[in-house]
């Protein structure tokens, strides 16, 4: 009996041993499948997790807001796309915040607008910033360039610097002003475009519209106190420009201006720059309502060579001093009163030999065909040959400061002047 009971116990320890066997190998043998398939799910809940916290990170970083024309981001405003068209305004705030920025490329390819308007809180705006609108007809600017006041910032001072230097169809190639110094870089200009408006500037620096042959108007605010040299220069289809604050007009400022008929030189103007409007063609009046008249006031103490070059529709001059300024004697050809057309040939200009040509050279001025008055205000000399050979002259009226001062042959094949 006692030996049943141990053989019973023995076979009953074995079967709790198996059981417990079986329930390891549950746990790390055959139920790994179902324990694996666990873990994937769990590891797949955690990363779901770990998405939905990124997901929920990125929507509380800045971003980029879209009203269906500008896309904002920060003080920053550009296209929201290049389908957008017409007129075009650009914002100064979005909800209260202020937009003074419009950076490089922003409205890059917009070739369906047709008007911008720039506000003054504008304050910068990057390089090809308009490159390929290509339909552009009118722009509006606080300014030319990147900002306000540009001064030799190398091509940035640029009206074409907003335009960028990378080519598209529609666009004009115009040259950097003084290129050799920034290498053979170009702007393109829309070829459309015909109005340009400046309201808060106050320096235009050289070249700023240089060979912008594609505008008829530029409308400028009255605070600009001063202009480079060639600042207009081929601008052919400019009729009129008003600068009623600066005090210097530079060399060749609006050479080439073949369509400027009429221009203002303020009363705060004391110097008249080399071939300053060379090759005006058009130009009828300075300073007068009558057509051909230029009155240069008393203001102005120094002209340049060829200042009126190719100014072939003057048929009364007025000027302070004959040549390139008050008191002149043995200056060069300075003296001579051709001085101021120059020594370029021009249709309408009639060639004068410069006295005593053999000390100068075989120079000849050429004074416009056209001329018939000339009227000295506030002269002291007359140089000699200072008249030389103006056989077009009808009349030559100088004020009598300068009478006792005349130099040798300065009427000779012109008409007695008349000392007033």
């Amino acid at each position: 009996m006692k030996k049943w009971l141990k053989v019973a116990v023995s076979v009953l320890f074995v079967v709790c041993l198996c059981l417990a066997l079986a329930a390891c190998g549950g746990l790390f043998g055959g139920g790994s499948s179902n324990n694996n398939s666990s873990s994937n799910n769990s590891s797949s809940s955690s990363n779901s997790g770990s998405g939905s916290s990124s997901s929920s990170s990125g929507n509380n970083q800045p971003k980029e807001d879209s009203d269906g024309t500008f896309i904002y981001s920060g003080s920053t405003v550009k296209a929201a796309n290049t389908s957008i068209s017409g007129n075009i305004v650009i914002p100064t705030e979005r909800n209260g915040s202020p937009i003074d920025t419009i950076p490089a490329d922003a409205f890059k390819g917009c070739n369906a607008i047709t008007s911008i308007t720039v506000p003054k809180e504008i304050t910068s705006i990057g390089s090809g910033a308009f490159n390929g609108c290509s339909s552009l007809r009118s722009i509006t600017l606080p300014f030319v360039g990147s900002q306000k006041g540009n001064c030799d910032e190398l091509y940035q001072t640029a009206f074409g610097y907003i335009f960028g230097t990378e080519a598209y169809s529609g666009g004009t190639e115009i040259p950097v002003y003084n290129y050799n110094s920034f290498g053979a870089k170009k702007f393109y200009i829309p070829s459309t475009l015909r109005t340009v408006i400046i309201t808060n500037e106050s320096v235009l620096d050289s070249g700023a519209f240089y060979n912008c042959t594609m505008l008829t108007k530029i409308t400028l605010n009255d605070e600009i106190i001063q202009v480079g040299t060639s600042s207009f220069e081929n601008c052919s289809k400019i009729e009129e420009i008003s600068l009623p604050s600066i005090s210097i007009i530079p060399p060749s400022l609006f050479s080439g201006c073949i369509a400027m008929s009429k221009f203002t030189i303020n009363a705060s103007v004391d110097t008249i720059g080399k071939s300053a409007f060379a090759g005006c063609s058009a130009l009828s009046s300075i300073n007068s309502k009558t057509a051909g008249e230029y009155i240069i006031p008393n203001t102005i103490a120094s002209i340049g060579e060829g200042a009126f070059s190719g100014c072939s529709l003057v048929r009364s001059i007025t000027l302070p001093f004959v040549g390139s300024q008050k008191g002149n004697r043995d200056e060069l050809y300075q003296t001579a009163f051709g001085y101021i057309f120059g020594t370029e040939a021009y249709l309408g200009g009639t060639k004068i030999p410069v006295y005593n040509y053999n000390t100068f050279g075989a120079k000849n001025f050429y004074v416009p065909s056209s001329l018939r008055t000339v009227i000295i205000t506030n002269e002291t000399i007359i140089d000699g040959g200072a008249f030389y050979n103006c056989s077009m002259l009808q009349s030559i009226t100088i004020n009598s400061g300068a009478k006792n001062n005349v130099g040798e042959k300065a009427f000779e094949g012109t008409i007695t002047p008349t000392w007033n």
